[in-house]
């Protein structure tokens, strides 16, 4: 039997975190050893009821800053001595921005630091504190990117901000890294907690709130497990440049 693989999932219990879950489990059953990141505990228990895959769950409070080093390297921490043939990062957490505002509108400096300390600097911290656990194993860091990442859309300037420098992050991580694999993959649009209250909170821009109503009458949101399926076996067949950005929607995936 080939070694055991870790795989560190962020955002674990929701939507394409879920996904990513079912999918680890479905692909590499009892080779693989999960720790799974996520407030919600029932739910994690829901998702993964009948797992062969080993689930180890932890609950990181990833917004607050005093302690942020600390509870990432507790993450790792839980398989503290165990030996892998490789390590996976999946780095799923986040939140989305107040879609009401334009980029105008973000004046309060505490609530700009504390949407970028959440989206971005704990997504750094959790990634530096991954690439020094484990020695001699090999690493794989994935960034949960989208669209927005490369695209502006109006009304949701801090979020796309924040996966922007996400994306060149991990860029430059693999520009500095040769010895690490680095995919940003931005799985297509979904219907989750997040995208469904887009479909009632009041946007600035009505524009944006129009794309995610059409996505919805029209049945166009892109189904999470199949999403999932497709990175996953991209990782696993290495079928990227490091650092690059793949896409659900590229051809070639």
């Amino acid at each position: 039997m080939a070694g055991k693989l870790l795989f560190v999932v962020t955002g674990a219990s929701g939507g394409f975190g879920s996904a990513i879950l079912r999918q680890i489990n479905g692909l590499y059953g009892q080779q693989a050893v999960i720790i799974a990141c996520t407030r919600n505990k029932s739910k994690l228990d829901e998702v993964t009821n009948g797992f062969t895959a080993q689930v180890k769950h932890i609950s990181v409070e990833f917004g607050e800053r005093e302690g942020i080093k600390d509870r990432c390297q507790a993450v790792f921490d839980l398989c503290l001595g165990e030996s892998f043939e490789s390590v996976y990062l999946y780095n799923n957490h986040g939140a989305g921005s107040d879609v009401s505002k334009l980029a105008q509108d973000f004046d309060d400096s505490a609530e700009i630091e504390d949407y970028f300390f959440l989206n971005l600097t704990s997504f750094q911290v959790l990634t530096a504190v991954f690439l020094k656990s484990f020695p001699d194993t090999p690493h794989t860091c994935v960034n949960i990117s989208s669209l927005c990442g490369i695209k502006e859309f109006p009304s949701m300037s801090l979020y796309c901000t924040g996966k922007a420098a996400r994306l060149m992050l991990y860029k430059c991580l693999a520009a500095e890294n040769p010895e690490v694999k680095v995919l940003n993959y931005s799985p297509g649009l979904m219907l989750t907690a997040m995208t469904e209250s887009y479909h009632t909170e009041i946007m600035t821009v009505e524009s944006t709130r129009a794309i995610f109503k059409q996505f919805k009458d029209g049945n166009h949101y892109v189904d999470a497990d199949e999403s999932a399926k497709k990175m996953l076996n991209i990782v696993k067949d290495n079928k990227f440049t490091s650092g690059e950005q793949k896409d659900y929607h590229d051809p070639e995936n």
